[in-house]
């Protein structure tokens, strides 16, 4: 899986900025900035591990209580022995002794999918909460149809795209909020329809367009090499770009 993550991470990259960057490890922090993280637990019942989420209620499962998937069998024991001659008391106590979380759920065709929770039908998925019939894709939240995507929270049909925040049917875009059916932007906010847009926000229908305003494919290609250099300055020197579409309309 490692490989074909890689392999994915390098073809997505090379589409955004021109270049293809590697390895994901270098990215990872940067990719995984604004999506849930996890960390592995040893398995309370055994010597496997359990992955357990940095979100909801799994924050609240005590390590001490965690099982691993190995483990089902010895987690899933009879809590009461007796349970007509037993009090509430010792019920309680029965229960507290016994029970154990088991952070784990899957349905379906999975191949290649590590350090996830609640995936379907994925293939080589990585850091991942709810992802859906995705393939090649990490540090994601609530994901559905994706490909070669990396970064994203609650996105429907993301392909080869860097850190996508509540969007559908986008492509070889990056930094993108609340987009609907975009293609080849970055930077963009509540919108719909664009196609090779930067730092636009709160429309629809634009092409070659820049803060909302559509400038024409010579000036706009002019301006996104600029920026591309700039980025990739970053992304090679430091392993992240130093703004994003939350904070570039910051100060600085």
């Amino acid at each position: 899986m490692a490989d074909k993550l890689e392999e994915a991470f390098s073809n997505t990259t090379r589409l955004l900025f021109g270049k293809p960057l590697s390895p994901i490890a270098k990215y990872e922090k940067w990719l995984a900035q604004r999506v849930p993280s996890g960390r592995r637990v040893k398995s309370c019942l055994g010597t496997g591990q359990a992955y357990l989420p940095d979100y909801g209620y799994f924050r609240k499962m005590p390590h001490a209580k965690v099982a691993s998937l190995e483990d089902i069998a010895k987690a899933s024991q009879p809590l009461i022995k007796g349970p007509d001659s037993i009090s509430l008391a010792g019920m309680r106590q029965a229960i507290a002794a016994g029970a154990y979380f088991v952070p784990t759920y899957s349905q379906g065709n999975n191949i290649g999918v590590e350090d996830s929770f609640g995936y379907i039908d994925c293939l080589n998925v990585k850091h991942a909460f709810d992802p859906f019939t995705s393939k090649n894709c990490a540090y994601a939240l609530s994901i559905m149809d994706a490909e070669g995507s990396f970064g994203l929270h609650r996105c429907k049909s993301p392909k080869f795209s860097i850190h996508l925040y509540n969007c559908w049917n986008v492509q070889r875009c990056f930094e993108m909020d609340s987009a609907n059916s975009c293609a080849d932007s970055m930077f963009c906010h509540n919108v719909e329809n664009l196609q090779n847009c930067l730092f636009c926000f709160n429309v629809k229908s634009k092409r070659y367009a820049i803060g909302n305003a559509e400038v024409g494919k010579e000036k706009y290609e002019e301006f996104r090499k600029q920026l591309l250099a700039r980025m990739l300055a970053g992304l090679e020197a430091k392993g992240a770009v130093p703004f994003d579409i939350y904070s570039v309309l910051g100060k600085g």
